[in-house]
């Protein structure tokens, strides 16, 4: 890669001939210092992602696995510290999911957990149409955006809920249509 300072000696614009050489020195070593900053984040950013990693492997698989090999489900140690792995549940609803599996809570009976945003945009000095709304934004040509989601606090709870709980309703397939995932994590307490 070509040092900054090179590119700007190349550089024949007249707004660059007047400036002293110093000064284009200056502005050089700035731009390499910002270039090696730069780098430096996405190094440190990269290990914190294989840090990261090995902590998920570490508290998700390898000690649960060990606890579990162990036969116990939590371990008191002589320090008076604590270790176990607890259950903890993620889940999400992908596009490709979203109709289906609206339309398997609401099926069930738990559609209130759907949240309905209807968000409407309005120009410079429509305050007063805004505050009319109702009938009104229909006359007047806005057209809401309209988005149903389930918030991803609430569709852990309820997916959590539903698997303690041992509903049958909640087969495998309908999991599918939330990306449930499930598994240990552990937790030490000092």
């Amino acid at each position: 890669m070509e040092k900054i300072n090179e590119l700007f000696e190349e550089s024949t614009t007249k707004a660059v001939e007047g400036i002293r050489d110093s000064s284009i020195e200056d502005l050089s070593a700035l731009c390499n210092k910002l270039l090696r900053v730069e780098g430096e984040i996405g190094n440190v950013e990269e290990r914190l992602k294989r840090l990261k990693d090995q902590q998920r492997e570490l508290s998700e698989q390898l000690i649960p696995d060990k606890l579990a090999q162990l036969g116990v489900t939590d371990l008191k140690l002589s320090d008076g510290s604590r270790i176990s792995a607890d259950p903890f549940y993620s889940a999400r609803i992908s596009a490709d999911n979203l109709t289906a599996a609206h339309a398997w809570l609401r099926d069930q009976g738990h559609g209130d957990i759907i949240k309905n945003t209807l968000t409407l945009t309005f120009g410079q000095g429509d305050d007063a149409i805004a505050k009319e709304l109702g009938e009104l934004l229909a006359s007047k040509g806005h057209l809401p955006e309209q988005k149903e989601t389930v918030h991803p606090s609430t569709l852990r709870a309820f997916v959590k809920e539903q698997i303690e709980s041992g509903n049958g309703e909640f087969d495998q397939d309908i999991q599918k249509k939330f990306s449930v995932y499930q598994g240990k994590r552990t937790k030490i307490n000092r």
